[in-house]
């Protein structure tokens, strides 16, 4: 039972989350004169989580009447690769404005790819200059988009 209750704080904690980015979605502009606004898309995708949230509560509550409904748990390859995968994001975030967008992308790209478990070398490094310069030139020089 202990740990449905995992599941249980786990899910309240998402619901929580995804609350603060509806909350804070709502302080920006949901459209503009062009369409949506800078507020948009984290205002739904906050929706869309919560309702996955509280899917995901309602799911927890029937395996508690009936504990063979409901069977979750945690696969120790899987934690591994999704605590592998948030290091990487935080320190290509925290790198961001440090080495530029190009850098800090083409470094993420490889370190996931290989955590991942991507081997050939070729198609890595293609994979990465294409997701990192690539982007960098689509948003950059086509659609005028300003990246660190």
């Amino acid at each position: 039972m202990s740990q449905a209750r995992g599941w249980q704080a786990a899910a309240l904690a998402l619901l929580a989350l995804f609350g603060f980015f509806v909350f804070e979605s709502l302080r920006l502009s949901l459209t503009d004169a062009l369409g949506p606004g800078p507020g948009f898309f984290p205002f739904w995708l906050g929706v869309l989580g919560a309702i996955l949230a509280l899917a995901l509560i309602a799911q927890l509550r029937g395996a508690r009447s009936d504990p063979e409904a409901v069977e979750l748990a945690f696969d120790r390859a899987g934690t591994r690769n999704v605590v592998l995968v948030l290091a990487g994001l935080a320190a290509a975030a925290g790198s961001l404005e440090l080495v530029g967008f190009r850098l800090a992308m083409l470094a993420l790209l490889v370190y996931l790819l290989f955590v991942l478990g991507a081997r050939r070398w070729l198609a890595i490094a293609l994979f990465a200059a294409a997701g990192s310069f690539g982007v960098y030139y689509v948003f950059y020089d086509l659609l005028k988009v300003p990246l660190p």
